[in-house]
């Protein structure tokens, strides 16, 4: 059998990859060499346009008990007195239509998306079966799998390979795509624990920059609490992860009374970042493609934006809607965007340590750096180059609003109405504004014509500026509806 995708790797970014495969109507095998999810926490924060792609993919709603909302985030200085920060209004809402930030548990969240591709009948996850090799031919992938329960091996073959097999990534070898580092490599010790006390903490992220110890600390779901130690010169793993140092470490905060350690583990917090994220018919995602240290949560989140920039794109090349020219825009879109998010995580790790050195008696970081704060000016940019139709508006490249809308009559989110769909939006029926081309165009590539008849916030600035506008599978904002991309 020839599947359209193989996926190696099954953590959150393969899984959801294995989900939006499925939704967009390819066949795909997934293949994870672990029996089952790995059980304890790792990443934990995910960001409202991350949030979108998964309700987008109908795993946001199965996710929601093992997710919780903070009040805020802030720099504070050893005594705690804020540094810098910001609050999160009650109940505050973004234009993607989500919450700004959820802490999340990953194993309940990779379970919980897991158990959705059991519901689609083109889709097949393997765990405790390992990619041993793979080969590229011209018009197809083949794998050589071993099953490591049985020790039996087959081969499999796919049209598209996506690697989600992690920071070490065999296949991303395999490849010979070289693995740039951008300088960010710091230790750090990680702390997870579950309250089983009164929990005095305050409900938001804080980055402690205390010159004696840079501290991370954040509430969890599950009455989970995690707190990231900086380690000094010469201190070693071995050393840092034993019982007793570790709780002399957390009792500063929380006595060991009203706890019970989970885990606690010395992790190198990389920058790094793979020269493309396509080679012939192969495509990196996730840690195979990009590193990032983890003081902005931008880690999980930009594998799952990877694989719904690309999973969209594999689909209209297989229906022939598009030539497989439009998978090079995937390395063209993602990885300027992930440099970004990497260097600004690069930045706000050196925010911590400056702001340290200030308690020390040093210099107040100088204003470019405090941008990159929490709640501070510099933000991650928009999509600037690839699958759009020019730059004339600010618009365009940015995620279209959620909005209340209708289509052919039915009434819901303009996502909900939309699907995984291309997009026109108009305050009016957008049909009416287009001519007969542009109109039957559209209509060859499955777009749904979504009308706003109250538009408000994000949605009324962007129809002020535009009559119709243009919004791709993946909600980026394409162009005006007059411009139908040379797919």
């Amino acid at each position: 059998m020839l599947h359209d995708v193989a996926i190696v790797g099954a953590g959150p970014t393969g899984a959801v990859a294995a989900n939006l495969c499925g939704l967009h109507g390819l066949s795909a095998v997934a293949f994870d060499s672990a029996p089952d999810v790995y059980d304890l926490p790792r990443a934990v924060g995910m960001w409202d346009d991350v949030q979108r792609i998964l309700a987008n993919s109908g795993l946001l709603e199965t996710t929601l008990p093992v997710m919780y909302e903070p009040v805020g985030a802030e720099f504070v200085d050893a005594a705690g007195k804020r540094l810098i920060g910001l609050d999160y209004p009650g109940g505050l809402i973004t234009p993607n239509g989500y919450p700004v930030m959820r802490m999340f548990h990953q194993p309940g969240m990779e379970r919980s998306v897991r158990a959705h591709i059991a519901d689609l009948p083109d889709v097949n996850l393997h765990l405790s079966h390992e990619v041993i090799e793979f080969e590229q031919h011209h018009d197809y992938v083949s794998l050589r799998v071993h099953d490591l329960a049985s020790g039996s091996s087959q081969t499999v073959q796919a049209k598209w390979l996506i690697a989600c097999d992690g920071a070490a990534s065999p296949v991303r070898k395999a490849c010979g795509i070289d693995w740039q580092s951008l300088g960010y490599d710091r230790e750090w010790l990680v702390v997870d624990v579950t309250v089983t006390g009164e929990d005095r903490l305050p409900p938001c992220v804080r980055q402690v920059c205390d010159p004696e110890r840079p501290t991370t600390m954040m509430p969890l779901p599950l009455n989970m609490r995690r707190w990231e130690f900086q380690l000094r010169d010469g201190e070693t793993a071995e050393e840092m992860e034993r019982p007793e140092r570790v709780w002399k470490l957390v009792e500063k905060w929380m006595p060991r009374q009203d706890a019970e350690l989970v885990r606690a583990a010395v992790y190198c917090f990389h920058s790094t970042i793979a020269e493309t994220f396509r080679s012939d018919r192969v495509f990196l995602a996730g840690d195979a493609a990009h590193q990032t240290p983890p003081f902005m949560g931008q880690g999980l989140c930009s594998g799952l934006r990877d694989v719904d920039n690309l999973a969209w794109k594999i689909a209209h090349v297989e229906r022939g809607l598009a030539g497989d020219g439009l998978l090079d825009t995937y390395t063209a879109e993602r990885r300027p965007l992930t440099l970004k998010a990497i260097e600004h995580s690069m930045k706000t790790g050196q925010l911590i340590d400056a702001f340290a050195e200030m308690t020390r008696g040093g210099p107040e970081p100088p204003p470019e750096l405090q941008a990159y704060a929490y709640g501070g000016d510099a933000q991650l940019p928009d999509l600037s180059s690839g699958l759009l139709a020019g730059r004339d508006s600010n618009w365009i490249g940015r995620l279209v609003p959620q909005s209340a809308a209708v289509v052919e009559g039915r009434h819901g989110t303009l996502d909900e109405l939309v699907g995984l769909h291309w997009a026109v939006v108009s305050g009016k029926d957008p049909r009416e504004a287009l001519d007969d081309d542009a109109r039957s165009r559209w209509e060859k590539l499955d777009a749904m014509f979504v009308t706003i008849p109250e538009p408000s916030g994000a949605m009324l600035a962007l129809l002020l500026e535009h009559e119709v506008v243009v919004a791709r599978p993946d909600r980026v904002i394409f162009g005006e509806g007059k411009d139908v991309p040379a797919l």
